[in-house]
């Protein structure tokens, strides 16, 4: 997909991103929720033991903040004042204009709130890997990447020159491996880079491949569809909440909506709707080619910088969050390997059948 095509593809994912965030509000009440599994008390105080070294480390970043806060409201206007002066000066002089006293200021934001981004790194780097180990089998990376090489083919991944990543997390489920980062693409550009994707992906390998390719993205309509190069014939869904979010496109109508299949739909949904949730998501796009499974979920914060540094360290209350995410994501790869056993199943039954009929 080119740049271009991709920038409008981002301009349409925002303003379907606010129509979601309308009808996500009017879900059915009966629409299935994932349940959580509960942390076993061993684990609590485990985590709880890590945490409790973290308090006086939270305090300290806590005050520093504070103080630089109050540093930043006193004299921050020593700074900005000649920076904003300089701009004006550019402009009245026809010269190109210039963002001195933007910059200045997102430098004393920068500043005021590192102490925070410092306190919530190494918040995550210690409790994450304790948690994954106690939810399943899973292994995490702070700055390790997903394996883009697999998916380079994937309509879905944009051209691009630079990546960023953190927030590696590898495992299985069953005999299905998965694997998640956070994910910064960019292109170079005639003055700077450009971002082409920003949020979350999710590769999953299956033990058997699918008979089809067939892509699942935002709804942009029919002239942003075009424009985002979606080119396979569509498909239609029964799933009233699942058409209103999402278009899909695929060869094989008949092995598409098998594929996606009324708990797969169920749990793709609630998976977009938390990114939305928890980390201001935009959209979430699936493809399914060969025997992978990409998953790409654009958003503009960060899924595990939750912690908030002006609660004590003992308080859990945002660990749930990342407990919803494992529990969608091992949903979608469990039901998909349930689906395609079931269709094994139908197709030697209906084997068996014709050779007994034969046989008669």
């Amino acid at each position: 997909m080119s740049p271009l095509l991709y920038s409008l593809k981002q301009g349409f994912e925002a303003l379907k991103s606010i129509r979601n965030h309308i009808s996500e509000a009017n879900l059915p009440a009966d629409f299935p929720r994932a349940e959580l599994p509960p942390l076993s008390e061993d684990a609590k105080a485990e985590l709880l033991q890590l945490l409790a070294p973290l308090e006086a480390y939270r305090i300290e970043k806590l005050e520093t903040k504070l103080s630089r806060k109050k540093w930043a409201k006193r004299l921050g206007w020593l700074l900005c004042l000649p920076a904003l002066a300089f701009d004006l000066i550019s402009l009245a002089s026809n010269h190109d204009p210039t963002i001195l006293s933007l910059i200045v200021l997102a430098g004393i934001l920068m500043w005021v709130h590192l102490p925070e981004m410092q306190y919530k790194r190494h918040y995550k780097y210690k409790i994450l890997p304790v948690l994954l180990k106690k939810l399943g089998d899973y292994r995490y990376s702070p700055d390790s990447c997903v394996n883009l090489d697999s998916v380079a083919d994937f309509e879905l991944m944009p051209r691009f020159s630079k990546q960023q990543s953190e927030d590696h997390i590898r495992g299985k489920v069953e005999d299905i491996s998965f694997e998640f980062c956070e994910l910064t693409l960019k292109s170079r550009g005639s003055k700077s880079d450009k971002i082409q994707f920003k949020g979350g992906v999710v590769i999953m390998t299956m033990p058997f491949s699918f008979e089809s390719h067939t892509v699942v993205s935002q709804d942009y309509g029919s002239l942003g569809n075009t424009m985002a190069g979606l080119k396979k014939p569509r498909v239609k869904l029964e799933s009233v909440t699942f058409e209103a979010m999402f278009e899909v496109y695929s060869h094989d109508q008949h092995y598409a909506r098998y594929l996606l299949s009324p708990a797969v739909m169920e749990r793709l949904v609630e998976l977009e709707q938390l990114f939305r949730k928890t980390a201001r998501g935009s959209g979430l796009s699936i493809e399914f080619k060969a025997n992978k499974v990409l998953i790409m979920a654009s958003y503009f914060g960060n899924l595990f910088d939750t912690v908030d540094i002006n609660l004590p360290t003992h308080d859990m209350s945002k660990i749930p969050q990342l407990q919803q995410e494992l529990v969608l994501i091992t949903g979608i790869i469990k039901q998909l390997k349930l689906d395609y056993l079931a269709a094994q199943n139908l197709a030697t039954q209906q084997t068996l059948e014709r050779i007994k009929t034969l046989a008669g």
